[in-house]
């Protein structure tokens, strides 16, 4: 038996319909705000993420620009060959340890000369990616001059030496994005940063040091006073460090020169 079914007017009808329809826009519009909330919340960390990237990328572009810049310059007024291909090299070393000594040194003369060298310590992360940077047009300058020199310019133990310390630059670099130095922990990031820099550090004395002690018996004085100031800084950037470090308070945070991860 069918149960009865009380009958409604047409005008009743009506009304439970139009009621049926104005509660099913409000679901609707109220699911469609929600996805649209939520589309939202996901797209935030993807812009935070974009944004703080941003003055990096400057940085970087930025330090890449002027080496390619003094590149050119030296290769337009020598000409290309492998004189000019060295001394294009030497030119674009000597840029790119200069943020690199920034954003190793930084840290240390905080703690050392006080809260006016707080902003580069700030922007070890973006001075050190500026390295790298730059690096790049040296690298392809190398690769440029082992393809045109009849014998090559590295061999040997010394080839392996500053190839280990490009290895180390890219590496502290590739996990300086994206919180790749998460998975490494605290400990393992602390231990790669302070074996990686420190190498980089001695690669750039071994360039720089012996240059500015001999370079005067083949090239003058000039050759001195060209290398002079960079091999002071490599000596003094990790004398800083340990001074820095024997300095410090017993259980005060080290102010971080680093090439840090771009998500914390």
């Amino acid at each position: 038996m069918t149960p009865p079914c009380p009958e409604l007017d047409l005008g009743e009808a009506k009304g439970l319909h139009a009621l049926s329809l104005s509660e099913g826009s409000r679901r609707t519009a109220n699911s469609g705000a929600s996805d649209a909330s939520l589309s939202k919340k996901r797209a935030k960390p993807v812009a935070n993420l974009a944004k703080r990237n941003a003055p990096t990328f400057l940085w970087m572009g930025t330090a890449f620009g002027v080496a390619l810049g003094l590149a050119v310059c030296v290769l337009a007024i020598k000409g290309i060959d492998t004189e000019s291909l060295k001394e294009a090299l030497r030119v674009t070393a000597r840029w790119s340890f200069l943020p690199f000594w920034i954003a190793y040194s930084a840290g240390a003369m905080v703690v050392l000369f006080g809260p006016a060298f707080k902003p580069l310590a700030e922007r070890g992360r973006e001075f050190g990616l500026a390295y790298a940077a730059a690096q790049l047009i040296h690298l392809g300058l190398v690769v440029w001059l082992f393809q045109i020199s009849s014998r090559p310019p590295l061999s040997g133990l010394l080839l392996v030496f500053f190839s280990v310390g490009l290895f180390w630059t890219y590496l502290l670099a590739l996990f300086s994005f994206g919180g790749l130095s998460k998975l490494l922990g605290a400990g393992g990031w602390q231990t790669l940063r302070v074996v990686g820099l420190n190498y980089i550090m001695l690669a750039f004395a071994r360039d720089f040091v012996p240059t500015a002690l001999h370079g005067t018996e083949n090239y003058g004085s000039w050759r001195l006073v060209q290398y002079a100031p960079f091999a002071a800084l490599c000596l003094a950037g990790p004398l800083l460090v340990l001074v820095a470090t024997a300095w410090r308070e017993p259980g005060t945070a080290y102010p971080q020169n680093r090439l840090g991860p771009a998500v914390n």
